[in-house]
């Protein structure tokens, strides 16, 4: 299953690199082992955990998926 990045709790839920630079403005890094980011591809190419952090944008990750937003009420894989 693809990644993908969920804004606050699921007003907005980004699938593709495309639809990602629509929402902030800038491309997700490619992942090494990818030639090319295909904009209408899933996010599996693309390293959304290393993007958030380069631009320093809180987030949450749970089973995969990113969550940017609202982050009171989402539990992560991080949160005991």
């Amino acid at each position: 299953m693809c990644n993908i990045v969920v804004i606050n709790r699921g007003d907005v839920e980004i699938g593709t690199p495309r639809e990602f630079e629509n929402h902030f403005g800038f491309l997700p890094i490619k992942e090494d082992y990818h030639n090319t980011l295909e904009l209408d591809m899933c996010l599996c190419q693309a390293n959304i955990e290393e993007t958030f952090k380069q631009k320093n944008i809180e987030y949450k990750k749970d089973c995969g998926d990113f969550y940017v937003g609202q982050l009171d009420e989402v539990k992560g894989d991080d949160d005991v």
